[in-house]
């Protein structure tokens, strides 16, 4: 599993922050000089820097460093049909890596789960955090998946709306239903592990 990505090029567009220009310095000067020298108070922290995400501090169960491009087999090398669809469907977002947490709350019910049988209790089950900057969540309500995708950048939500879209819940839920035989919902709709869905648990 190792090698499986080795030759594999992951494109992460990055953005580049904004340099304020010598017009809006010369400009906020003024507004400086006529500050009080009285004590000043302590800077708030930023906004993103003290927003958490809920997922911090949840076990890692599953990690791709690269992500494939499009076009990449990977059920010669190791990987299975959840993975190939799961490249197939992405790759063209160019979404980079990622990790996969799960909530500590269900982690042995995860470890001794009986596919077909046992239930994740309603909540949030699972996140799939991605290197360009966004996130897959899983909630579960009345057994069944709510899944959404978020922005790491302010934690709202940007899902598509337009049918087959990969950024559009309805397309994970239908590779969560049906890929594989259905592994992902025999496993309460968690498949992030190759060894734990290849498994004849």
């Amino acid at each position: 599993m190792k090698k499986i990505f080795v030759t594999a090029v992951a494109a992460i567009t990055m953005g580049l922050a904004a340099v304020p220009g010598f017009a809006a310095e010369k400009a906020a000067a003024p507004a400086a000089k006529a500050a009080p020298a009285a004590k000043a108070a302590p800077a708030a922290a930023p906004a993103a820097a003290a927003a958490k995400n809920y997922w911090d501090g949840w076990p890692v169960i599953n990690r791709l460093e690269i992500f494939p491009d499009c076009g990449v087999n990977v059920l010669g090398v190791g990987g299975d049909d959840v993975l190939q669809a799961t490249v197939d469907t992405y790759c063209g977002v160019k979404p980079g890596g990622y990790q996969v947490y799960l909530n500590p709350k269900v982690q042995d019910l995860y470890k001794k789960f009986k596919r077909g049988t046992d239930k994740y209790p309603d909540g949030k089950l699972a996140v799939i955090v991605f290197k360009a900057g966004i996130a897959f969540t899983t909630d579960i309500k009345d057994g069944k998946p709510i899944m959404d995708v978020i922005s790491l950048k302010d934690g709202q939500s940007i899902a598509s709306k337009d049918k087959g879209h990969p950024l559009n819940p309805e397309t994970c839920f239908n590779c969560h239903e049906h890929v594989q035989k259905g592994v992902c919902k025999k496993q309460g709709y968690l498949c992030a592990d190759i060894a734990y869905r290849s498994s004849t648990k």
